[in-house]
């Protein structure tokens, strides 16, 4: 909706609810017809509190005013309030969503003063909810919430497996700096962590018999590492100038790093097959695995941050989603540089600014000739090249989410060049 369509839409309803919410309260204030603001009042998390929640909305308003004629804007802290929210949502009483930026940035404007208290942040929400400062509450299909929650699930666990993979260069680097440029720094390989896993520390390797060493590593990269690669390794590790000193706790650490390592990877794994039979039973996110370069992991996320992609009307709102819609600062004769706002979803960017890289690769990237006139054009700057073309596929990729329809090459070459 336009800033104008939700001022109409919010001065539609009786009333306006704003709720500050909390991890065990949430402070909600009822405005009514007039724009006259009730005290603030404590909701208990729980279903007694929530009861009486609603009993409160209630009894505020004139007697046999439907539930569907409130308007509730909620202002979320982390996960906080979601339970609450479905809730108003079940009992029949519309749900949007006021962003702490927007609550933080009027507060002062409120009652010209820094002051901030529960009862001040729901009077608040109360007055911006019924001026139309809101954005939509995600209600998800169950389909559309467990791609979101396995998409999440599984970004939680990358970003885990990084730091894990991060710890041990750290203890590489101190123990043992000549092993990653033997295996061109990918520590995640199969060889080198089954190295480690065995041998952590150069003097572990050394104590074993040469052959031993050969035959694990033959067996751990099937056969793909030379026997040269194999003495440098041994060699690495007699003139390492790695500390000797903690060998002992390094060498701990380094093993339940591993083994922490092998746990989330295993995990990564099950969730990805997770995500497959998801996106299977989701009609956009199977169509969206049609597009080149797009997989399963990179439809799940785009699908799970969207929600259902008939609520969009125009590329647009996804792209202002996505925080990909272009700004500028200017005044006057003076023109500012205009560039990304990056406020939206950062999931949803990540996987597009991904996905557009993969479609300018030199061998097979489709969009390759567009990004080189791109970056011709604008002084060599790639980055901001493949942040074009990722704007340029939005357009696209919501056309195959919202018809459900497997990806036609010929038909998007025709409309492209039109």
């Amino acid at each position: 909706m336009t800033p104008d369509e939700k001022i109409g839409y919010a001065r539609s309803f009786v009333a306006h609810v704003g709720v500050d919410t909390g991890k065990v309260s949430h402070a909600l204030v009822v405005a009514g017809a007039g724009g006259k603001r009730s005290k603030a009042f404590t909701v208990h998390v729980g279903r007694e509190g929530f009861d009486a929640a609603d009993a409160h909305i209630l009894s505020l308003l004139p007697p046999e005013t439907p539930r569907e004629q409130v308007l509730v804007g909620l202002e979320f802290a982390g996960q906080y309030g979601y339970t609450f929210a479905h809730d108003l949502a079940r009992r029949g009483y519309p749900v949007v969503t006021v962003l702490p930026a927007v609550t933080k940035r009027m507060k002062e404007i409120e009652d010209n003063s820094p002051l901030k208290t529960d009862a001040k942040d729901a009077a608040l929400i109360a007055r911006l909810t019924s001026e139309g400062k809101f954005v939509r509450f995600p209600l998800l299909d169950p389909r559309y919430a467990s791609l979101r929650y396995l998409a999440m699930n599984r970004h939680r666990l990358s970003v885990e497996a990084v730091r894990y993979k991060n710890r041990l260069k750290a203890l590489l680097d101190i123990s043992w700096p000549e092993f990653l440029p033997l295996f061109k720094e990918n520590l995640m390989a199969a060889t080198p962590l089954a190295l480690l896993a065995r041998w952590p520390l150069p003097e572990d390797l050394l104590a074993a018999s040469p052959r031993s060493v050969v035959r694990a590593v033959r067996v751990a990269s099937n056969g793909q590492l030379k026997l040269e690669r194999i003495r440098a390794l041994l060699a690495s590790a007699r003139t390492t100038v790695g500390l000797k000193t903690g060998a002992d706790a390094r060498r701990r650490e380094m093993l339940q790093i591993l083994d922490r390592l092998a746990l989330v990877r295993e995990q990564i794994a099950e969730v990805e097959l997770w995500l497959d039979a998801a996106v299977q039973d989701c009609p956009p996110a199977r169509a969206l695995t049609t597009v080149p370069e797009v997989g399963v992991v990179c439809a799940a996320t785009i699908v799970s941050e969207l929600g259902m992609p008939e609520d969009y009307e125009h590329a647009r709102q996804v792209l202002k989603l996505a925080g990909m819609n272009l700004i500028e600062k200017s005044s006057g004769l003076l023109r500012g540089r205009k560039r990304q706002s990056k406020r939206g979803r950062p999931l949803l960017r990540r996987q597009l600014y991904l996905l557009a890289g993969r479609w300018c690769r030199a061998d097979r990237g489709a969009y390759r000739a567009y990004y080189d006139a791109l970056v011709a054009r604008n002084g060599g700057l790639r980055t901001k090249a493949v942040c074009a073309v990722a704007r340029k596929l939005v357009p696209m990729l919501l056309a195959v989410a919202q018809s459900g329809e497997a990806f036609d090459r010929t038909r998007w070459e025709r409309a492209r060049h039109s």
